[in-house]
């Protein structure tokens, strides 16, 4: 308690904004329960007997005497009012919980108060002089150099924090309030900026014609409309995560289409701070110190790394930056000549990022027809693979590709999603050799099972079956009853080989092997695995002890030595409404 004293004392003393506060220096620890001896516990504990008082002569004395104590122990009735008073919820991050109802109901029992401050004239979060130094006094332990201090040169909250976050002096990249508090305040700054503009040369009619007014703003129809006509919302576009922003970005990768064509390659980067040496080094030569990184357990790393958590994405931006000037766009060209890229950074429920990214390559191959296109087969085959690399040949990439690119045997929560075994599609059915697989009623036959011509329907034909809205309808009953009676016939076909590829203890020499062993022919296991599928999908060459292996690029994972995935693109748009989905917790994209 003298140190806690003592700390006030100096905080009075240095600080301004704190002069004018009281200090009660007879304040004690002694009222908490918690603070009493170790010792004084255990004995009552090991010795209840000796804990009880002795037993008076008179029992009248001994009721007056346990209701003089009750009654020194019991609260006043204005103490007991104001300690079941909650002031408000109990979040102090913007980290919510993931069911508020619970943790609102959890917080304690008596009157909760929603509203403390109802009646009073309310008072602009920003308009308080000396804010951050009052809210954060170990950071400001003099209440100088803040945001809204006059300056020679003015700077804005962006490069304000961007110098208070980049510090040799990491007070600040270390207290994870101060970085949300950051965030906040340079986001009200940038929304309140493009509000301003908006207002300024924003358009005084609605889309219809009419004039926006106050009355048309306080009617929740025409508001309504007012947002779906994104009218309401386009002061939003430079706050990262909003929909706003996310409308703007699709955009943007839809002009790139136009202009480029269908991009080529999805790539994907995990981030493995744990595997990264220069992470650890980084922060410990920040903290005036050495450490040995191969010395450290999990949770040491986990520790270090936690403790500044600027630092650990300063360092993930840097490598993404020089994987893509100093590999990809470099001239080595390991996945072909980049004519264009866009890439997203998203955040998993852990922390962690990692990269989703389209890349456009020069003179890329189309796929015309499935069945023939050796071009594509011979394209994907140089820039992908999937099988283990040679332990003698190349132990280096042997050793990535064992630690980071299998996929485990016992499936996870994750896999799990969908209620199917794995949605990844592990294990991944061997194949000779890369092939693009079509479900043959997609060339040969309707999902009726119906042959179809050679040409397309005349215009007459096609006004009729748009005029047959009800006949259309059933067609595509149909057609999905049908397409799903075959994929169920398939996979009943299959089970045999993923039961047998699912076995640890299985062994096999090549694809002839285990369908010799799951008695089934080459073709019928060719006819089953294109019937899996309801469009086109691309089937790399892999052995059957490959089936773990995800797809990858040997030098980009060599390079990047952590997670990765990289597939070739046949439809476009699917994956490019996969990249711009706006999911909770992942807001940011380049």
């Amino acid at each position: 308690m003298k140190n806690v004293l003592a700390g006030l004392r100096k905080l009075k003393d240095a600080h301004p904004q704190y002069s004018d506060i009281a200090i009660d220096e007879s304040a004690t620890f002694e009222s908490l329960q918690g603070d009493r001896p170790v010792d004084e516990e255990d004995a009552r504990r090991d010795n209840p007997d000796a804990a009880q008082p002795a037993e008076p002569s008179n029992p009248d004395g001994e009721m007056e005497t346990a209701a003089d104590a009750t009654d020194e122990r019991r609260p006043s009735d204005a103490d007991k009012e104001k300690e079941d008073l909650r002031p408000g919820l109990a979040l102090d991050t913007c980290m919510q919980p993931p069911d508020i109802a619970q943790e609102v109901l959890s917080y304690g029992e008596g009157i909760f108060s929603v509203a403390p401050a109802q009646g009073n004239k309310p008072v602009g979060f920003f308009s308080t002089p000396k804010l951050e130094a009052m809210a954060f006094p170990v950071q400001f332990p003099t209440g100088r150099n803040t945001l809204d201090e006059v300056r020679q040169v003015k700077l804005s909250p962006s490069r304000y924090f961007n110098t208070r976050l980049f510090c040799v002096d990491t007070r600040f990249a270390k207290d994870q309030s101060y970085l949300f508090f950051a965030q906040f305040v340079t986001e009200t700054h940038m929304a309140t900026c493009s509000m301003s503009i908006q207002t300024r040369k924003g358009k005084k009619n609605a889309g219809d014609g009419r004039r926006i007014s106050n009355k048309m703003l306080q009617d929740k129809v025409e508001l309504e409309k007012l947002i779906q006509n994104k009218e309401a919302t386009r002061f939003m576009q430079p706050l990262r995560g909003t929909p706003a922003y996310w409308e703007k970005t699709l955009r943007d990768l839809h002009a790139m289409v136009r202009q480029l064509g269908k991009p080529t390659f999805f790539v994907t980067f995990s981030a493995a701070e744990m595997r990264w040496p220069e992470f650890i080094a980084v922060i410990k030569a920040q903290q005036g110190e050495e450490g040995d990184f191969s010395g450290l357990d999990w949770n040491e790393k986990c520790e270090i790394l936690r403790s500044n958590p600027v630092t650990v994405m300063r360092m993930f931006e840097k490598r993404v930056d020089a994987l893509m000037t100093d590999l990809i766009l470099s001239p080595a060209q390991p996945i072909g000549p980049v004519e264009g890229y866009l890439f997203r950074v998203e955040f998993q429920a852990r922390g962690s990022p990692h990269i989703h990214m389209v890349v456009w390559i020069e003179d890329a191959p189309g796929v015309q027809d499935p069945e023939d296109c050796p071009d594509v087969i011979e394209f994907i085959d140089r820039y992908i693979t999937c099988r283990m690399p040679d332990e003698k040949a190349d132990p280096e990439l042997h050793k990535i590709v064992s630690e980071v690119q299998i996929h485990s045997r016992n499936h996870s929560k994750t896999c799990r999603k969908g209620n199917v075994s794995c949605r990844f599609g592990f294990p991944r059915l061997p194949m000779d050799k890369t092939i693009i697989a079509s479900a043959p009623w997609n060339n040969d036959e309707d999902a009726g099972g119906n042959k179809k011509g050679g040409e397309k329907a005349k215009d007459a034909n096609d006004v009729q079956e748009k005029e047959c809205g009800t006949k259309d309808s059933k067609k595509s009953k149909k057609s999905k009853k049908f397409v799903g009676k075959k994929q169920r016939e398939a996979k009943e076909k299959l089970k045999p080989v993923r039961d047998f590829l699912m076995d640890a203890n299985a062994s096999f020499e090549d694809l002839s092997d285990l369908l010799k062993k799951c008695k089934m022919t080459h073709d019928e296991y060719q006819e089953s695995v294109k019937a899996l599928t309801s469009g086109m999908v691309v089937m790399m060459k892999r052995e059957p002890k490959d089936c773990w292996v995800n797809g990858y690029n040997p030098d980009l994972l060599r390079a990047w030595n952590a997670n990765m995935d990289i597939q070739f693109i046949l439809d476009e748009f699917s994956c490019i409404m996969y990249m711009m989905s706006c999911r909770v917790a992942k807001p940011n994209t380049r």
